[in-house]
């Protein structure tokens, strides 16, 4: 996966945090994005920017950034600004959350996850991890969504 940018979005914790972790794991270069809501109970920017010290600290390239899942239009720079950073992206992985009460937050994330789609340069490919229709649950999901990238860029990228 050397040389390919991946945007994962809710990228903090759970799924997400595991998707950025083995996708970087593989060579990817991830941007690690944290999505505020006033219904989080966490810190999405501080939890992004640890996540990426600790990638950093093993060797990996990961960067944090943070958006505000409740104004999505205000993610239509986003993958301009991680190409300036990272380079073009060539994948992105939305998680929508899940569980008790948490209606709006999915609802703003699918929200969220269309925009940021529009916004995807050509032949970018775009997923949505949403754990609420996942029976396999959310590491499950995690795990096939990571290998099936890492599966699409390690063949993509070989050499003749």
């Amino acid at each position: 996966m050397n040389g390919c940018v991946v945007l994962v979005i809710d990228a903090t914790i759970g799924a997400g945090r595991s998707v950025a972790t083995r996708l970087s794991a593989a060579g990817a270069a991830v941007a690690v994005v944290g999505a505020g809501h006033p219904g989080r109970d966490d810190d999405a920017a501080t939890n992004a920017a640890f996540l990426c010290k600790e990638l950093a600290g093993i060797g990996l390239v990961a960067l944090p950034y943070q958006v505000d899942v409740a104004r999505p239009e205000t993610l239509r720079a986003l993958p301009r600004q991680i190409a300036g950073d990272l380079g073009p992206v060539a994948a992105c992985v939305v998680v929508v959350p899940s569980g008790p009460g948490s209606g709006d937050l999915a609802r703003d994330f699918r929200a969220l996850s269309a925009v940021v789609a529009a916004s995807l340069p050509a032949g970018a490919e775009h997923i949505e991890i949403d754990t609420e229709h996942d029976a396999a649950g959310h590491e499950r999901a995690a795990q096939s969504v990571a290998d099936r990238l890492i599966e699409r860029f390690a063949c993509s990228h070989k050499s003749p």
